[in-house]
């Protein structure tokens, strides 16, 4: 009985109750920025412990120093460049868009509106932004720092957290930077970071999930483990973070396996990272001496005693 609800009522489950209980507090007035810091916090010994119970694929076990490395991206990779932004971009940003305001005679953002519209509205720009910007990361000369997120050989919760300290002055500098730009108000801000955020742990998540018809319009488990695919032709496809709409719109979508593959590959083509946080940070820096030795354009037959 238990697993039958994991399986089917898991995902929309956890991500239902954190945006609703985030919309419920925010609106009662709590400090927004407080909020998806705890609705962050909270999800960590949720999906590990449904991790152990309920793995989706035993071999991709929490390892504890693949785990650190990922903390680390917790604490290091994310928010300073957020802090950082914050303080020196995202401010000039508001500059603008308050003389932009004041020069056409109204706000570009609709802050009269309900929570509930404007935080759908954030959420569809910003994934738009996502999309964008995503999709340049797999497609462009910027591959290289977005294959730090990708160079695990498992899936698991913390995977969300993991990204090179330069593509996250990228992501975030792009997609919040546009919101900032554009006058979102800070709870609206924060209830699209929720529901990103919840759905991003809950995407990389080892839990035996299946979300059936939702996969079809939300970046699920099923969708968002193609994209980590080690195939190339399942690799740079369902770019979307939360909704896999654009994906649709743009001919990237892939659908889930009929049947769910038993023993999944992902990671890097025929290419392994040592699991440290330290050879995450020089992945990017490394990578056109990596596919020269290779002699391919991806370095198809290193292995990761290449990378100090």
């Amino acid at each position: 009985m238990l697993e039958r609800f994991v399986r089917h009522g898991f995902y929309p489950a956890v991500l239902i109750s954190c945006v609703s209980i985030a919309y419920l507090v925010i609106a009662g007035g709590s400090d927004p920025g407080f909020v998806v810091s705890a609705v962050s916090l909270a999800l960590i010994p949720l999906c590990f412990a449904f991790e152990r119970w309920f793995p989706a694929t035993p071999h991709w076990r929490l390892q504890p120093r693949e785990a650190f490395t990922d903390f680390l991206h917790m604490v290091v990779s994310n928010p300073i460049p957020m802090w950082i932004l914050r303080a020196f971009v995202f401010g000039g940003l508001v500059s603008i868009s308050e003389s932009v305001t004041a020069s056409i005679g109204v706000g570009l953002w609709p802050t009269a509106a309900p929570l509930i519209v404007q935080t759908l509205l954030a959420w569809w720009i910003g994934e738009f932004a996502n999309y964008v910007i995503h999709r340049g990361m797999h497609e462009t000369a910027l591959w290289p720092l977005h294959a730090v997120h990708h160079c695990s050989p498992r899936m698991y919760f913390l995977l969300a957290m993991r990204k090179h300290p330069l593509q996250s002055f990228i992501t975030y500098g792009g997609r919040i930077g546009l919101l900032w730009f554009l006058g979102v108000t800070p709870e609206a801000l924060a209830l699209y970071t929720v529901i990103v955020s919840a759905n991003s742990s809950l995407q990389h998540a080892n839990v035996r999930m299946d979300t059936g018809a939702l996969s079809r319009w939300l970046a699920t488990p099923e969708v968002h483990r193609l994209h980590h695919s080690s195939r190339e032709d399942e690799l740079n496809t369902n770019y979307g973070d939360s909704i896999i709409v654009y994906d649709r719109l743009f001919g990237t979508y892939l659908p889930p396996h009929p049947q769910p593959v038993a023993e999944p590959a992902v990671g890097l083509p025929g290419f392994e990272v040592p699991q440290t946080y330290l050879s995450h940070l020089k992945l990017p820096f490394v990578w056109n001496a990596l596919v020269q030795d290779a002699g391919a354009d991806t370095p198809r037959e290193s292995s990761k005693e290449d990378i100090p």
